[in-house]
């Protein structure tokens, strides 16, 4: 067969071998779970790839699952462009059929649900490195078996889950064969910073949206801080370790302006600001669970949002979510994140299963979100939050029930509650409210719909410009209906009218609304057709359960530049 001449012509001893660099080998393949069986080998394997223009000689190539290693032991030169399977040696015989193979011994095992894996050179350096999970399926079938993870396009080797799928070959994967998934893929995002924190009093970890190819600037600091030593932490290289010119003191916040890094694709990052400062214990009520989502839409999670009203930076990997079993007793306690996560004093975490989920239902950005392993359940009805510290400590506490939600809202799956103060009792049910319709009915990980603060505005009803032209030019487009009230529990109705008294727009129907809002008129009629220039009037009816109303009436002219 052709591939076996290729392989005959490129196997032989190198004397003098260069170790590859970093991603001139990457992993190009990742079959981990073989069962059930379609027509491949019941057998892991990785493939990886040679995307330098030189020979790489393949003798003691490490490949570790975070735990164990193993390497090969055969001299093979894989030459540019090409491909090759690292398998275990009882399997070498069956994987030879598809293409050049190579064992590795001892076989590091590959975990079914996902796993860090290492591609190492024979002196330990890190060439490749991803973390993946069964979300890079992208297909809850394939997820479960049978079916190889394969790379798209093997120039972003630092890209995660956009740049890998499952294989779409019949036989479940293409060992030794160009991906059935191969597509030119793009990058232009920068490695944004996260989060920092500090393991002692002069280390800073800054931990970034992705890998690190370069520090590019270094800034200054407050306080006469300045860096003395920077470098990236393998082996995902997503994070930066930083040593301080001194040390750091409790209780207190710092800063250090003007860093600039760039990924493996050289996208450079704007200067950022690192914000950071030594943990301090946590106590009772530092902490309080803040909006809960314990009614998902079918197929979605549940979460939990928890709000820092302490002046304090707190280390989230000392604590625990839980909830109370039928005996009252708490129960199935998840430690919230393993590694370091700080809170910072006014900062919102959310915690779920599935961050991917949660940022497309609400649309959110959702920076200060953790994936927990696992949530305690949190029943539709009723039940309780509980949180919890590493030393048995209950910091907050939440016993909810479906019943605190708006009345008027008929369906409540994908509803959010919120805390309406921060400063209040937890436990007091007149403290929480549904998030409103306008926020899309949860605000996981930014300011509650239904937050109040003092000061809160009288109930008003205003609009942006009494002058519509909705003809694009960037000048009055559109209106805004904004709203302000001082309790939560509004319900707005919004109609257009013309200047004969037709209703033409019937914008808002019994939407449920936030302390503080909008919506928007684009000038079109109940026919989604731009209306012609003249008078109109926008009529806003709000009510509550209390047997308050209040009706706001504006003029608008809409007209044509």
């Amino acid at each position: 067969m052709k591939w076996m001449m290729v392989l005959c012509c490129s196997i032989h001893l190198v004397a003098l071998a260069q170790e590859p660099d970093r991603y001139e080998l990457v992993i190009h393949e990742i079959f981990a779970d073989p069962t059930p069986a379609r027509q491949l080998p019941s057998s892991e394997f990785i493939e990886i790839r040679n995307t330098s223009t030189r020979e790489i000689n393949l003798k003691n190539l490490g490949l570790s699952n975070g735990s164990s290693i193993g390497r090969t032991t055969v001299s093979i030169i894989l030459k540019p462009d090409s491909l090759i399977l690292l398998c275990p040696a009882s399997s070498l015989a069956q994987f030879n059929v598809y293409g050049p193979a190579i064992s590795v011994s001892p076989w590091p095992a590959l975990n079914n649900e996902g796993d860090t894996l290492l591609l190492l050179s024979p002196s330990g350096n890190i060439i490749h490195a991803i973390v993946w999970n069964q979300e890079w399926y992208n297909n809850p079938l394939k997820e479960e078996g049978g079916w190889s993870l394969e790379m798209k396009d093997s120039r972003y080797p630092c890209e995660g889950k956009e740049n890998w799928d499952a294989s779409i070959d019949p036989k479940g994967g293409t060992p030794s064969l160009p991906n059935s998934v191969h597509s030119t893929i793009s990058d232009s995002s920068f490695p944004r910073l996260l989060y920092s924190y500090m393991p002692d009093s002069i280390t800073l970890i800054s931990v970034f949206s992705e890998p690190i190819g370069n520090v590019d600037q270094i800034g200054s600091g407050s306080a006469d801080l300045s860096i003395t030593t920077i470098f990236s932490n393998a082996p995902i290289f997503n994070s930066l370790t930083i040593k301080l010119n001194k040390q750091i003191l409790p209780g207190k916040i710092y800063t250090l302006d003007g860093i600039v890094v760039s990924d493996c694709s050289h996208n450079k990052s704007p200067p950022q600001q690192l914000i950071f400062g030594r943990f301090s214990d946590v106590k009772p009520s530092d902490l309080v669970i803040n909006e809960i989502l314990f009614n998902p839409f079918a197929g979605g999670d549940d979460y939990v949002e928890i709000f820092n009203r302490s002046g304090k930076i707190i280390d989230f990997s000392t604590l625990f979510l839980a909830n109370r079993n039928s005996t009252g007793r708490i129960a199935s306690l998840q430690k919230i994140c393993v590694q370091p996560y700080p809170s910072m004093p006014g900062s919102f975490l959310v915690a779920t299963e599935h961050s991917a989920a949660l940022k497309h239902q609400y649309h959110s950005d959702l920076i200060n979100c953790i994936e927990v392993h696992s949530m305690p359940s949190f029943p539709d009805d009723h039940g309780t939050v509980v949180i919890i510290d590493d030393k048995g400590r209950i910091i907050d506490e939440l016993s909810y029930d479906e019943k605190w939600h708006f009345p008027l809202i008929g369906i409540r799956e994908g509803v959010a509650l919120e805390r309406i103060r921060a400063d209040a009792e937890t436990q007091d049910a007149s403290n929480w409210h549904s998030a409103s319709s306008s926020s899309g009915y949860g605000t996981p990980g930014k300011m509650n719909s239904q937050s109040f603060t003092t000061g809160s505005a009288a109930a008003a009803v205003t609009i942006s410009s009494p002058i519509i032209s909705p003809d694009l030019d960037g000048r009055d487009d559109y209106i805004l209906i904004q709203y302000a009230f001082s309790v939560p529990g509004y319900v707005a109705n919004i109609t257009v009218f013309d200047s004969n008294g037709q209703l033409v727009k019937q914008l808002v129907r019994n939407a449920l609304c936030g302390l503080k809002g909008q919506f928007r008129w684009d000038g079109d009629g109940n026919d989604q057709q731009q209306l012609r220039q003249g008078p109109y009037i926008i009529l806003t009816d709000v009510f509550n359960t209390n047997g308050n109303t209040k009706r706001y009436k504006h003029a608008v002219g809409l007209v044509k530049r």
